[in-house]
């Protein structure tokens, strides 16, 4: 399922890629955010950041170029809104995300990929030519940073560090 909502930061105008995760609130206190289900979590969908350098992180995370942790905090301080965003760790409030990574890493960078374009295209609706190339090129960016990690293997890597006697892939 890809839910998608629109981001404030952004304005409403724009749906804007989320995650979905297993969240657990102690009262209106953030006390456990998951990427499988936990006891007690419920099925919620968590936003994507919106600035350049948050989603470069998460593109370097999804192809495992960072082992940086995922972290996730309230979109917003009132206490009515238990929308949450994807951020980094130290910011007030922020949850470390726990679970395996690479289970959701085609997901998040599909979706970072799909944040970064979104981002491009509003700002070219806005009439901001230069930072639409500049989200533009970051999404060309991490997909040719996905295509060298495919490109990258050897043959000892794929054969578990075997020798292959010639036989490559």
């Amino acid at each position: 399922m890809d839910a998608t909502e629109p981001h404030p930061a952004l304005g409403p105008a724009i749906a804007w890629p989320t995650l979905a995760m297993w969240v657990r609130w102690d009262g209106e206190r953030l006390n456990l955010v998951s990427l499988a289900p936990a006891r007690g979590a419920t099925a919620d969908q968590v936003l994507l950041p919106c600035t350049p350098e948050l989603l470069i992180q998460l593109g370097k995370i999804s192809l495992g170029s960072s082992r940086a942790g995922l972290y996730a905090a309230r979109l917003t301080e009132d206490g009515a809104d238990h929308r949450l965003v994807l951020c980094q760790r130290g910011l007030e409030g922020a949850v470390r995300i726990s679970g395996a990574v690479s289970s959701i890493a085609e997901s998040l960078y599909g979706k970072t990929r799909a944040a970064m374009l979104a981002a491009g295209r509003e700002q070219r609706a806005a009439g901001n030519q230069d930072e639409a190339a500049q989200w533009s090129a970051m999404a060309r960016q991490l997909l040719m940073a996905k295509r060298a990690s495919r490109r990258g293997r050897s043959v000892r890597t794929v054969s578990g560090g075997l020798p292959t006697l010639g036989k490559h892939g």
